[in-house]
């Protein structure tokens, strides 16, 4: 009897098995055939369906679960995705407003006399765009269009110029209010608010590196004055700084307990429209242009969400999950080594899929081995080691846009080039910063209080999980 349990439990394993990597090869080649990637998230999800029945896994009266996952994803109370159509208007009223130029602009005059100011101008412009770089091509095309021009006319050399408005273009992928942060908090179930102050440390730190890089290199650069319009300072100083107010209270609103995700959102919209409103930039054209726009990406943005929940539902029910456990787990790996494997793969996956696939799609697959990573240890608890490993997924997925040959923001770069730039110039310009992420992600898998201080501040001595005495 014991034999012929242990033959029936070899061959479910293998059951197991071969439909996982039946559902992993029919949705890479969907992808790579060029198909919408929602049609082959949900199509494979219900092909695994079919399957698990045809083996008797499962049976067709369990089809409505498909139904009620879908429906149970998008009625999550503690999900609020009603603020992420409101946080992509938000990002997309501030580039209408112009208010990009206008910060480029005031920059260039207060950093007088500092060595590659115009290349930490632009640096400085792609945080003031985080909202909006939840699709990082409207992020780094704007960037692109403001600073690309005056950082040639001043004489800087294409890679230079590249490699800035690369970086520039991806920080705010990782900087709160960016969108990005809503799923990965969704992803690990964590307060959002907590996963907007983890990485302000991180980015912040990744910004001086990159403006100390910069000013170092271009030390000896000698700068071509340019002839700028001019402008009242006063008024363009009070733009900037209302802009800024718009993007820090949604942060600042949801951590100190003022509103909710969905409401600070909404306000920051309104503030948004009171700036372009104000800088007269509110007409009706750009108002239905900017609609239109958050209306394609918010659907897009939901309909990968369905379809990736079709097909994490099946792919939990062939066992998907515990059969990749169990491989990666064959390997007798320590911690460490899992985790800089599974921050490489994450790397990797970002050249070839957006970040909303790669979130929603292959780290719930792995996350069964994200679970299994204890490092409360050496983080303090294990749930500020769920924020400290979270943290470290999104940067290293912002470092995926930013690596050649295939990062997304060098292409962006690229197609918002003049001429006289080539990809291969941006490549050139985009390698030292990318040096620079690595050594700071390393920085931060070293000293992971750089992530988890501000998380432990914001919560609070009552509210803090116990920590362990380091």
């Amino acid at each position: 009897m014991r034999k012929v349990h242990r033959n029936k439990q070899a061959a479910c394993t293998m059951v197991n098995e071969v439909l996982t990597v039946a559902m992993l090869v029919v949705m890479a080649i969907g992808v790579f055939s060029g198909f919408p990637v929602a049609l082959v998230l949900a199509g494979t999800g219900f092909l695994g369906f079919v399957a698990a029945v045809w083996v008797g896994i499962t049976d067709f009266q369990h089809l409505g679960l498909i139904y009620l996952r879908a429906r149970g994803v998008l009625t999550n109370e503690s999900v609020q995705f009603t603020s992420v159509p409101m946080l992509i208007f938000l990002g997309l009223i501030l580039n209408a407003s112009g208010i990009a130029e206008t910060m480029f602009r005031l920059l260039g005059r207060l950093l007088t006399g500092v060595p590659g100011r115009y290349a930490i101008a632009t640096l400085l412009i792609g945080l003031v765009l985080a909202p909006a770089a939840g699709v990082i091509g409207a992020s780094v095309i704007t960037v692109a269009l403001v600073a690309y021009a005056p950082m040639m006319a001043s004489g800087y050399a294409p890679r230079t110029a590249g490699g800035a408005v690369a970086a520039s273009g991806a920080l705010g992928v990782v900087f709160p209010p960016a969108v990005m942060l809503f799923f990965i908090s969704n992803v690990f179930y964590l307060r959002i608010g907590l996963m907007y102050v983890a990485l302000i440390v991180p980015v912040l730190l990744m910004v001086m590196a990159f403006a100390v890089y910069f000013a170092v290199t271009l030390r000896k650069t000698v700068e071509i004055p340019l002839d700028t319009p001019k402008t009242n300072l006063v008024s363009d100083l009070l733009f900037v700084l209302a802009s800024v107010a718009v993007i820090a209270s949604i942060p600042l609103s949801i951590i100190l307990g003022f509103a909710t995700l969905t409401e600070a959102a909404g306000v920051g919209v309104f503030g948004a429209l009171l700036v372009a409103l104000a800088r007269k930039r509110l007409s009706f054209s750009s108002l239905n242009s900017v609609t239109v726009q958050t209306s394609t990406m918010t659907s897009m943005v939901f309909f990968i969400v369905l379809g990736a929940s079709v097909f994490s539902l099946s792919f939990h029910l062939v066992g998907g999950p515990d059969v990749i456990f169990e491989w990666i787990s064959a390997f007798d790996l320590t911690r460490w080594e899992l985790l800089a494997i599974l921050l490489g793969v994450i790397i990797i996956l970002g050249f070839v899929f957006d970040w909303i696939e790669v979130l929603l799609v292959f780290v719930p697959v792995l996350m069964p081995i994200i679970s299994d990573l204890d490092f409360a240890d050496h983080v303090g608890s294990a749930y500020f080691a769920q924020i400290w490993i979270a943290g470290l997924i999104a940067l290293a997925l912002q470092t995926s846009f930013l690596t050649p040959p295939f990062g997304y923001a060098l292409f962006f770069a690229k197609m918002a080039a003049p001429k006289g730039i080539n990809l291969s110039d941006i490549y050139r310009g985009a390698v030292p910063l990318v040096a620079i992420e690595i050594v700071l992600i390393v920085a931060l898998i070293s000293f992971p209080q750089l992530i988890t201080w501000l998380p432990e501040m914001a919560l609070g001595d009552a509210d803090a999980p116990q920590l362990i005495q380091r």
